[in-house]
């Protein structure tokens, strides 16, 4: 028995970009400040999740019922 082979998953780079634009102009229109720093890490981390709970889902509906 032979496993199809299946695409890789790709890393979420659209929605942790959406995620740093949210976070700079959230602060910028509350505080009037720029925090590229702390927005940058916010937004790799929520990236970084977001991938993992995909690749988590992805196996997840994989598995093959056994007998």
């Amino acid at each position: 028995m032979s496993a199809v082979p299946r695409d890789p998953l790709p890393f979420p780079v659209a929605e942790g970009v959406g995620i740093f634009i949210g976070i700079v102009a959230w602060n910028v229109l509350t505080a009037g400040e720029l925090e590229l720093l702390r927005a940058s890490l916010i937004a790799a981390g929520g990236a970084l999740v977001w991938y993992g709970a995909r690749r988590w889902l992805s196996g997840k509906n994989d598995r093959t019922p056994r007998a």
